[in-house]
């Protein structure tokens, strides 16, 4: 019997290893760029608003003028790494939506993840470096007061 049950665990073992082999691997998929800047994030024009939520707390702001230009500024500077080992599927935190209006009538979304990585709503991922990413916090709290 145990040699049934143990059988049945490498059999199982296997069939998962298998699965996880075909998963897609997130960011390395060869269209990233080594290091570039953040305002490759972002569309051309002028952003008029910004709303910000947070999942899964909650967390809603709205910003325009000097405050959404203080968040595009802050997009735009990132030193982001195209190509890394780190699989962003297998990591948990708060992500930060951040939507972001042009003059143009045009809407990007932008995903901004558990302190490390970041992407556009169409784009691969990126990885940021945990000093500029952890800016994001005391940005909105210093935006919001």
């Amino acid at each position: 019997m145990m040699k049934k049950i143990f059988a049945l665990a490498l059999v199982l073992i296997l069939i998962v290893s298998l699965c996880a082999c075909n998963n897609e691997q997130l960011p390395n998929d060869g269209d990233n760029q080594q290091q570039t800047q953040g305002n490759q994030l972002l569309s051309d024009g002028d952003v008029i608003n910004i709303d910000i939520s947070s999942l899964p707390e909650g967390y809603k702001y709205a910003f325009s003028g000097e405050d959404a230009k203080a968040i595009t500024d802050y997009l735009s500077t990132l030193n982001l790494e195209g190509s890394f080992e780190e699989n962003p599927i297998e990591y948990s935190g708060r992500t930060w939506v951040i939507s972001l209006k042009y003059e143009n009538g045009d809407t990007l979304t932008i995903y901004h993840f558990a302190n490390m990585f970041i992407r556009s709503e169409k784009g691969s991922w990126y990885r940021m470096t945990y000093e500029e990413a952890s800016r994001f916090d005391p940005l909105l709290n210093e935006l919001n007061n």
